[in-house]
């Protein structure tokens, strides 16, 4: 019985998030706007490649039009899961830069 609990425990936790070196998956937990676009959080972290960027915020630069289409219709619609894809932080500073947003996760 203590097996299939533990089984059940790593299954039900494996499934809530992933992460690799440039990648991560989990719900965005918080999400603000600003002069060069839009921020997000996850609630499973950063990726390897994003070490260091100030407090856990992610990037989509303004110029990125559709992932942050995607991002802000994922936020209203309440389905806030998916995988964000990251180029790391730009010049080895600042905020980590996301590529990509697969609200399918």
């Amino acid at each position: 019985m203590k097996a299939i609990i533990i089984v059940l425990f790593a299954l039900m936790v494996s499934i809530s998030s992933y992460a690799g070196s440039s990648y991560v998956s989990g719900n965005i937990t918080n999400l603000t706007a600003v002069k060069s676009g839009v921020m997000i959080m996850l609630d499973s972290g950063l990726p390897d490649n994003c070490s260091g960027s100030p407090y856990g915020w992610m990037l989509i630069k303004q110029s990125n039009t559709a992932i942050t289409s995607v991002v802000l219709a994922a936020w209203v619609s309440g389905k806030k899961q998916g995988t964000i894809y990251t180029s790391g932080r730009e010049n080895g500073t600042g905020y980590c830069l996301v590529v990509q947003f697969d609200p399918a996760g």
